[in-house]
């Protein structure tokens, strides 16, 4: 029934498919002619820029083939692969890197940075004002045992004549300073006699009160900035005092600090320089030993390498690898069968889709869309696809009947017999380098001594360099020792009873202040407590005590700057003027290098001494240590350059020997032996290699995805109306089920056995292949190689070997003199950098300068500024004093409104008139107007006239009283006088 519709609808084509294939077939021709005539453009371009790319190589072939000096053609050096590479021929010593593990003592917290401003004052009098060129004069500072500062004898003496011509400026305040000590007691003592202290001009109150607050306002304010310059010096004074007892305190604590550190300092530079001259020496000693040990191994290897002579391992690999590739080939022949079988399936089915859709569409859907279906969807070349014909994969079988040919006929022995002649030339190299090896490894131990030598004079000589500096320092620490010998203990007791009367003084100040300030005037009828009164006693109270006291406060302040003038001058000053200052240049301290040299060097001429100066400006360049010693002439490290640890001479190594066999008879394959290779290369494996398999090896069995097509055929099923295209819709369905079943049943195993074959044959091309050539090519070019080899070997190994060998002795001694050179440059850069010394000398420095002369002349500053102070607050204390002392009676307070003319009754004795008593409602009477609105009481009558009369008589008694009190006021006053 099928076939009888099939011919109806042949008969019934339409002439329209009819053109629509001719139209394409003309297509595919055009898009053929265009393809071919691209493809001989390109391969004209490549056969021309390959003309062009030989024409350019052949004349630097030609060039290096004509080098007579190369040992293998188109390598440089020696001819081996590693040179090649960039590697060098023997390598190098690889040296590890010192890691020092010192740790310096932490130094205590540095003193309070707020007297800071008050050291820099006192650097600027004495650096900048106070300054002379000549250092002072003799007898005030003196040197014990070269290096250690104390007073001298004038000091103790108190003969201070000589220092007081040389400082003018000094002379000048010092006598100004004596002056005042001697001079106010005497004022003291006439303010006491002649009550100057009670003498305060009374005046009119009532009168002056305006004045009097205002004078009051002025003298208290600056009483106040006074009373703050004083608080401001006697902290001063608190603070630099416990900074002397803590800077003489400290004294004993930094010098172990400094001896420690000087330890430490000494060990870090003695296990440097073992390190570098012991350590470093063993491992390059170690490293050319082991050279030397395998250098018959080594140069034999590089024989090898240059001659290709390396053909021979490579044929035994091919060779004995042989059995396992024959195990991977027989699977490969196994796999190849499956691939055949299952591929042809594949391709027969996929041949019965596409028979089946083109009849469908030709006989039983006229439609467009099953035309437009059968030209996209590319179906007729469903089985045109390369990887389901097999035609082209090789005979496997041939391959594995040429394996195992080759494994029955062992000529994988034949290599091996080769390399077993090549191991002899091995042991002449070896028994030859015995003869020359063994001196040289006696020289490198000749060498470790001689550098352990070295290192052990060399930690002598610093070490002892190192511990004069540093007792030099130690000694200059204890600089001024004397000063808390002789002072100690009573400084301590005369500062602290300086700064507690200095206080004593300001509170009495402070709270005359406040009494002044905040407390009730006088009245004269019973003043209370913190009154104005009060605070004119506090005022009286605190002149008197300065009085006392001001003598005592200066000259202990002026003591103190004579000691911190000439200490300062003797232990900072020299420091900060290293060059110019005399002193400094006769305490600079001599290290005696002669000591300190080796005894083959005593017989030289004597070294100048070190001065501290000099190691000083060596530390603030953070130079090294032997940079120091070498500028010197100490010892100088570039001497090691000198030294030579091989005994042969390097002029004379091109001429050395190393090797003198003859090995013009040496043979690696034989005449038999290269035809029986030649025999394994002409079998059935002779044209074996993976590239014949993978044309076929692909994994794309159809030029589209079965699985889409099925979709595709499944839609197209659908899309057609039933029942008039009944017949078609049910083709198509079926076809899709048959494209999803041939799929999941071939095209993955087909895929794993082509992914199989593929890896067994990569493997197969590692173990019997070399530089991917076919098996036949590979065993020709072996054995030509091997030929090849025997003949370098016969002609120009022996020259090649003394190459080697005299290369090896060049390579060691450089090796020694790189050694020697890094030696001589970590010396020089990283040995022993001075800043840790110059850490712990200016800590010492600071011990003596920062924390025992700077607090000395902090303290003068601030008892001289409370002293100096205290003559200004005399002054304003007794004008404050006067004005508190004012009395401000009630009484004359009231009568002041009552005066109209003729002025106050109290100041000119005017007679006292009172105003007029106004009478307000209420019964109130009072010097003023009645409130507004109030009544007046004006005309009274007869008690009115009584009331003023009585008035009058009482306002008599009071102007009688009051100038009996001025004549009683001014009888005292006389009587005083």
């Amino acid at each position: 029934m099928q076939s009888t519709m099939g011919e109806v609808a042949a008969t019934v084509e339409p002439l329209a498919a009819v053109k629509s294939k001719s139209m394409r077939s003309r297509k595919r021709r055009q898009r053929r002619r265009r393809q071919i005539a691209y493809l001989a453009i390109c391969g004209l371009s490549v056969a021309i820029f390959g003309f062009a790319l030989a024409t350019l190589i052949r004349p630097t072939t030609a060039q290096a083939d004509a080098d007579p000096g190369s040992w293998r053609k188109g390598y440089v050096g020696h001819g081996t692969t590693h040179e090649q590479l960039g590697q060098p021929h023997w390598p190098p010593v690889e040296y590890t890197v010192y890691r020092p593990t010192t740790n310096y003592t932490k130094a205590p917290p540095p003193p309070t940075s707020a007297m800071n401003p008050i050291f820099n004052f006192t650097h600027f009098l004495y650096d900048k004002v106070l300054y002379r060129d000549e250092p002072i004069p003799e007898g005030y500072i003196v040197v014990k045992n070269s290096d250690t500062l104390s007073l001298g004898p004038k000091v103790e003496e108190n003969d201070w004549r000589d220092l007081l011509a040389h400082y003018w400026m000094v002379l000048i305040w010092v006598f100004i300073l004596v002056v005042l000590i001697i001079v106010i007691p005497f004022i003291a003592v006439c303010y006491c006699c002649f009550c100057c202290c009670r003498r305060c001009r009374q005046g009119c109150p009532p009168c002056t009160s305006k004045q009097d607050a205002q004078r009051r306002f002025c003298c208290g304010i600056c009483l106040l900035i006074l009373i703050i310059g004083l608080i401001f010096g006697i902290i001063i004074a608190f603070v630099t005092n416990k900074m002397i007892d803590s800077g003489f305190a400290e004294t004993s604590e930094t010098m172990k600090r400094g001896s420690e550190d000087t330890c430490t300092y000494l060990k870090d530079v003695a296990d440097h320089v073992y390190h570098l001259m012991m350590y470093n020496y063993e491992e390059m000693e170690t490293h050319v030993l082991d050279q030397l040990t395998h250098a018959h191994r080594h140069i034999f290897l590089d024989l090898s390498d240059t001659s290709e002579s390396n053909s021979l391992a490579e044929m035994e690999r091919v060779l004995e690898n042989m059995p396992e590739a024959l195990e991977l080939m027989r699977q490969v022949e196994k796999m190849e069968k499956d691939l055949r079988f299952y591929g042809s399936q594949l391709r027969d089915g996929v041949r019965g889709i596409k028979r089946d859709v083109n009849f469908a569409v030709a006989n039983l859907c006229q439609l467009q869309m099953c035309q437009k279906f059968l030209i996209s969807s590319n179906i007729e070349h469903i089985d045109s696809s390369q990887c389901l014909h097999f035609d082209n994969l090789p005979n496997t079988k041939e391959f594995v009947e040429g394996m195992e040919n080759i494994v029955a006929n062992e000529y994988y022995a034949i290599p091996q017999r080769g390399l077993s002649r090549l191991k002899k030339v091995s042991d002449k190299v070896k028994t030859q380098l015995s003869f020359v090896v063994p001196p040289m490894m006696r020289d490198l131990t000749k060498g470790r001594t001689i550098f352990r030598e070295q290192a052990t004079s060399v930690r002598n000589i610093v070490e002892g360099v190192l511990s004069d500096i540093h007792l030099k320092t130690l000694h200059s620490t204890k600089s001024f020792e004397d000063v808390y010998e002789r002072f100690g203990h009573d400084r301590n007791v005369v500062s602290l009873i300086v700064c507690l009367l200095i206080l004593l003084v300001l509170f009495i100040l402070i709270f005359a202040l406040l009494c002044g300030c905040f407390g009730r005037r006088r009245t004269g009828y019973g003043d209370e407590c913190c009154s104005k009164s009060t605070g004119a006693t506090c005022l009286l109270l605190a002149i008197l005590l300065i009085f006392c006291v001001f003598s005592f406060i200066a000259l202990v302040g002026l003591f103190y700057f004579m000691l911190g003038m000439v200490t300062y001058q003797g232990a900072c000053a020299p420091l900060r003027d290293q060059e110019n200052n005399t002193l400094f240049r006769q305490l600079d301290a001599s290290i005696d290098l002669n000591h300190y040299l080796p005894p083959s060097e005593t017989n030289k001429e004597a070294v100048q001494p070190l001065k501290m100066s000099s190691a000083i400006r060596a530390c603030h360049a953070n130079q090294t240590i032997f940079e120091m010693m070498r500028q010197h002439n100490i010892y100088d490290i570039n001497d090691l350059s000198r030294i030579k640890v091989m005994s042969h001479s390097q002029d004379n190594t091109d001429s050395i020997k190393v090797f003198d066999e003859d090995l013009s008879t040496v043979v690696l394959l034989t005449k038999e032996e290269r035809d029986e290779l030649n025999t394994a290369g002409e079998s059935k494996l002779a044209k074996y290699h993976s590239s014949l398999y993978m044309p076929s090896l692909c994994t794309q069995f159809t030029p589209m995805n079965l699985n889409a097509l099925s979709e595709q055929l499944y839609k197209l099923s659908n899309d057609l109306e039933y029942p008039a295209y009944g017949w078609a819709k049910v083709s198509f369905w079926n076809e899709g089920l048959n494209t999803k079943a041939f799929y999941r049943n071939f095209v993955p195993k087909l895929t794993s056995i082509v992914e199989k074959m593929k890896a067994n044959l990569k493997k197969i091309d590692e173990l019997i292949s070399y530089e991917n050539h076919d098996f036949t090519n590979t065993i020709k070019i072996l054995t030509a190689t091997a030929v090849n080899s025997e003949q370098f070997i016969q002609t120009r190994g022996k020259d090649y070997i003394n190459t080697l060998g005299g290369n090896l002795t060049k390579s060691i001694d450089q090796m020694i003199d790189d050694y020697i050179d890094m030696i001589i440059k970590e010396a020089n850069e990283s040995v022993g950098h001075c800043a840790p010394l110059s850490y712990i000398y200016y800590r010492g420095v600071d011990l003596i300068c920062h924390r025992i002369v700077d607090p000395i002349n902090g303290f003068w500053v601030g008892i001289l500024l409370c002293a100096l102070l205290f003559l200004p607050i005399l002054f304003v204390a007794h004008r404050l004093m006067c004005l508190y002392k004012k009395i401000y009676p009630y009484l004359a307070t009231v009568g002041a409104a009552g005066v109209v003319e003729g002025g106050c009754p109290i100041c000119t004795g005017a007679p006292y008139v009172p105003p007029p008593i106004v009478t307000c409602s209420g019964g109130q009477q009072a010097y003023c107007g009645c409130p507004s609105g109030a009544p007046t009481r004006g005309d009274g009558g007869e008690d009115a006239i009584q009331a003023d009369e009585a008035r009058a008589v009482s306002w008599d008694e009071i102007e009688v009283t009051l100038k009996k009190s001025d004549r009683d006021l001014s009888a005292s006053k006389s009587k005083t006088d």
